[in-house]
């Protein structure tokens, strides 16, 4: 049975047309989407019935421990302050090839791994300030698409 180790995944953006890695991160997730119900049911029906609505898409979050010399955490922090929507690439621990972008052409996403995509931003957040703990953030991230899944080439 064939597992993926959450150690080793790699996020990625592009941002002002190229491609951010953020670097470090402790935590990651994509939250979870939900959907409105438009009901259906008939005047002479015994029970409710219904049909899916519109996806509203979930809220995730990423977290770091701050580290003012790490280029990629000062970016996040920027990105949260200007509210920008992004789209995020998140490749999973199989391979360390990052994505390539061109303005034309858009997103390459390596075939060696699995990619997660989704368009979003990600709201400001307060530092957490702990006894015995380093400084760290914790974003709220705003998806505004669904999470798009690009399966890995494998190779019998």
């Amino acid at each position: 049975m064939a597992r993926i180790k959450s150690n080793g995944t790699q996020i990625f953006a592009v941002v002002d047309g190229a491609v951010v890695r953020f670097t470090c991160p402790k935590a990651f997730s994509f939250g979870e989407d939900s959907f409105s119900k438009i009901d259906s049911t008939c005047l002479d029906s015994d029970t409710k019935d219904y049909e899916r609505g519109l996806r509203d898409p979930g809220e995730g979050s990423i977290q770091i421990d701050l580290d003012d010399t790490n280029t990629s955490h000062l970016k996040l922090i920027e990105l949260a302050e200007s509210g920008e929507k992004v789209k995020w690439h998140v490749g999973s621990s199989h391979s360390k090839t990052p994505p390539t972008y061109e303005a034309v052409a858009g997103i390459d996403l390596p075939e060696d791994r699995i990619w997660w995509s989704f368009e979003g931003y990600i709201n400001p957040a307060a530092p957490t300030v702990e006894q015995d703990a380093l400084v760290g953030y914790t974003f709220t991230l705003v998806r505004t698409s669904a999470v798009v899944t690009t399966p890995r080439v494998v190779t019998p």
